[in-house]
């Protein structure tokens, strides 16, 4: 039975003057590199510093990092009917987003929060890398990271997946780590907390947290059984102690302490055939559509095709991830396809596969890279390359529309072929093998990065297929911003115009031109969007009757007599005078306006209290 990789020798060394002083000085050089990596491929790499919103889920979010006692106060007894509050309850991301926005404000919270969340995932992934390999390993793992437009993506916005795939990739590490045997507990732990918090930031990470420990049984009894029992205690009490923190900060900081029980109600009523209906495709040839769904298997079939040997020759940290992501696969695969969850085809959801997806990508690139490992700086050619080729594909914002077949297939088979060329002289250092290696390095990595990137092939709408937003991944490397910022920020300082509510249940609706629909979605996603706006601003298909601030359709009279609500708050009207007039007979008092504005992005407001409705 193989033992884990040896771990790094940790004995102490006589210290002298001379040799205790230097290494001193290079590990806190190394840890600065380190752990200001994240800043410096940001500036290097162009990345794109906020995602494209495309659905309004992420300002939902923010809302609860912004004002959320106040959204409890005004929505918890109807929104909870249809478990509209389960954003509140994904805490694992909530609280560490609002103790940074308590801390450094609106945007310096936002990116604070991003920086740390990167490291998150950059630290535990560049020890692993350099006890394996090497710092020229954890250097890979860290340009790998931070150049894959999947997780810069979910870095952008306010979605919980920007916690997850920090939370799973630094945890997997931590799993896989080398060490030992009296610091494993130590590492453990870490792990265990991190999953712990991924899935309390949202549910859609249990079936992940759940596939990776499967594999960590699995590779637990085939290396270390006598070690799988004291694992699973410390990984066990680690969940509850970190789930009783998250308990108490939620109380503290978001308003309701129990957020276990939000987060079961939801899922029932997510899983409602109605609901399912609504959000889950049941046409499969969807996926055809998806070029970037081909990476994760890629990364999987390469990792075998480079480690394809005798089970007990494969490293353990090298089986744990591969199987991990494998297992990940499958589990998001069986819920897609056999389940009613939309772990595919919601990109929000599909991200969280990104985390073993880079880790399995950086352990492979790194083994088919061994040729150059023996020279003191081609060692660190395989980083400079994938950092070339993220250069490279920031040259083409607008790249190919393409599907699986043929182009994507035959990229995802280049690919593997690239692997297995590069196992075939994976112990070879000669010159051409060195070549071949790179070469081996740039196929691999630019092949995952132009099946990531590639636009949606369309050839019509497909019966039985759900509108799924489009994935800004073109645009992660060297993409403009735009007024995304400006955006972000204005839609933040609506609550603050608007201003806390008086008593429990003094309900806000919203009124905005229906034609601003798409244009206003950040800014009125913070009050849940359309569920909390007027029919005419939001309605879509037979029947819709659209309108604007200043007069009243049959649907919204009829909204305004079943919700009742205290106060409206009107967006971007043409005419406030009559839109006061239409509103006559509910008692109307303009209580304030305000133009909040943001470089380009402007919004004009005005808060009216109905007094029929006004307690």
């Amino acid at each position: 039975m193989l033992a884990a990789t040896a771990p790094v020798d940790e004995s102490p060394r006589p210290p002298t003057s001379r040799t205790s002083k230097r290494p001193r000085k290079a590990t806190l050089l190394e840890v600065l590199t380190v752990v200001l990596s994240p800043v410096v491929l940001f500036f290097v790499l162009r990345l794109r510093a906020m995602a494209p919103y495309n659905m309004p889920d992420p300002a939902m979010h923010t809302a609860y990092i912004v004002f959320p006692h106040d959204f409890f106060a005004r929505y918890s007894s109807e929104l909870g009917v249809i478990a509209g509050t389960r954003e509140g309850a994904r805490v694992g991301f909530l609280v560490p987003a609002r103790l940074s926005f308590l801390a450094f404000g609106v945007v310096p919270g936002f990116f604070v929060f991003r920086y740390l969340l990167a490291l998150v995932a950059v630290v535990p992934s560049y020890v692993l890398l350099r006890r394996l390999h090497g710092r020229a390993a954890g250097a890979l793992a860290v340009v790998i990271l931070m150049s894959s437009p999947v997780l810069i993506t979910a870095w952008g916005t306010d979605y919980p997946d920007s916690a997850i795939v920090s939370y799973l990739t630094g945890a997997l590490a931590c799993l896989a780590m080398p060490c030992r045997d009296k610091r494993r507990a130590a590492w453990l732990a870490v792990a265990g907390a991190l999953f712990t918090l991924a899935v309390w930031s949202n549910v859609e990470a249990a079936p992940l947290v759940a596939a990776t420990m499967l594999a960590y049984l699995a590779v637990g009894v085939l290396r270390t059984p006598r070690r799988l029992l004291r694992d699973a205690l410390v990984l066990g009490s680690t969940a509850v102690a970190v789930t009783g923190v998250l308990m108490l900060a939620s109380g503290l900081l978001l308003g309701p302490f129990d957020y276990i029980l939000p987060t079961l109600r939801a899922y029932r009523f997510l899983n409602r055939p109605v609901v399912i209906l609504e959000y889950h495709s049941t046409n499969r040839r969807w996926i055809l559509r998806r070029p970037y769904l081909l990476v994760p298997a890629a990364a999987v079939a390469a990792w075998g095709a480079t480690f394809l040997r005798r089970l007990r020759a494969v490293p353990t940290p090298q089986l744990l991830i591969g199987s991990a992501c494998a297992t990940q696969i499958a589990a998001f695969s069986f819920l897609q396809f056999l389940g009613n969850a939309e772990t595919l085809e919601q990109h929000y959801y599909s991200s969280s596969l990104w985390a073993a997806v880079s880790l399995v990508l950086a352990i492979t690139v790194v083994e088919l890279a061994k040729p150059l490992s023996d020279h003191p700086l081609a060692r660190w050619t395989p980083a400079g390359l994938v950092l070339i080729v993220a250069l490279l594909g920031e040259l083409d914002q607008k790249p190919p529309a393409f599907g699986w077949s043929p182009t994507g297939l035959l990229i995802v088979a280049a690919l593997i072929l690239a692997a297995v060329i590069g196992r075939l002289v994976v112990n070879a250092r000669s010159p051409a093998a060195r070549a071949i290696s790179m070469a081996v390095v740039v196929a691999v990595m630019g092949g995952s990065l132009i099946l990531t990137v590639a636009r949606y092939q369309t050839n019509g709408p497909l019966p039985g297929m759900v509108g799924d937003p489009v994935p800004a991944y073109a645009t992660a490397l060297g993409g403009s911003d735009g007024n995304l910022l400006d955006q972000y920020r204005v839609a933040t300082e609506l609550p603050q115009f608007v201003g806390n509510s008086t008593y429990p249940g003094e309900r806000l609706l919203m009124w905005f031109p229906h034609v601003q629909l798409y244009h206003l979605t950040e800014v009125t996603g913070v009050y849940h969007d359309s569920f909390n706006a007027l029919p005419s601003s939001w309605c879509s298909g037979p029947g819709c009757v659209p309108g604007s601030p200043g007069s009243l359709t049959v649907a919204d009279r009829s909204d305004l007599e079943q919700r009742k609500p205290a106060e409206l708050l009107v967006l971007n009207a043409q005419n406030l005078s009559a839109t006061l007039r239409a509103l006559a007979p509910y008692d109307p008092t303009l209580l304030r306006t305000k133009v909040l504005r943001s470089g380009d992005f402007a919004v004009n407001l005005a808060l009216i209290s109905l007094g029929v409705y006004m307690h």
